[in-house]
């Protein structure tokens, strides 16, 4: 039986504490659960902040990386630092996880590619931020992911690379291409979040990554 209790967000201190008019995401993990699946990580470090500041500062040099300057020009990058504090709290919810459910496994499941592969933007209205904070934002999320991984690796946990299986559907690729939706979304979902096909990508990947696990071991 599948248990869904997540929620729009939420970040580590909701696997804990209540979130509005939801209840501690970790109350749904006992003894009896096998399988844990989780993203997480994106909230912590505010990145849909973070992206709304970059739109905003578009227009003070569309063709720079004026989000890039603010965030990081006086040498110490703020995304980087939430990050770096993120990781402990992510490796507390594995724990926490472990804790609750000593038999499941426990999958951390990485952020799909939101930004172009290569660095380079596009223009439109729904897709604000500056041409050279394309790539700027790429590598944040890169460097997220690798956290991520990290802290699963540390933590006796599996992460699955949603990264990887969707590049060259970011928000900048054509509709009917596209699997992330852009600040204005033109298929049901949230901005800068997967719509269903990002989601079936997500979910591929998610199915592979189990199958690998339950394949029996081969001996010589």
């Amino acid at each position: 039986m599948l248990t869904d209790v997540t929620c729009s967000g939420a970040t580590t201190a909701a696997m804990t504490a209540r979130q509005v008019t939801a209840a501690p995401q970790l109350d749904a993990v006992n003894r009896r659960t096998d399988l844990v699946t989780l993203t997480i990580g994106g909230n912590d470090i505010r990145f849909t902040t973070v992206l709304g500041t970059c739109a905003k500062l578009s227009a003070t040099d569309p063709t720079g990386a004026p989000c890039r300057d603010h965030l990081a020009g006086s040498g110490t990058d703020r995304v980087t630092e939430s990050i770096a504090a993120t990781a402990p709290k992510v490796a507390e919810v594995i724990r926490g996880i472990h804790r609750r459910a000593p038999h499941a496994k426990v999958v951390v499941v990485g952020y799909p590619d939101t930004f172009p592969e290569d660095g380079v933007g596009c223009t439109s209205a729904s897709v604000p931020p500056a041409a050279g904070d394309f790539a700027y934002l790429r590598d944040r999320e890169k460097e997220l992911n690798s956290m991520l991984a990290r802290q699963a690796r540390l933590g006796g946990a599996t992460y699955v690379n949603t990264y990887a299986s969707t590049v060259g559907h970011d928000l900048c690729a054509p509709a009917g291409e596209r699997w992330i939706e852009s600040f204005a979304p033109q298929s049901p979902a949230a901005p800068l979040h997967p719509n269903a096909q990002g989601e079936r990508a997500m979910a591929t990947a998610l199915e592979r990554a189990l199958a690998h696990r339950r394949r029996p071991e081969r001996r010589a």
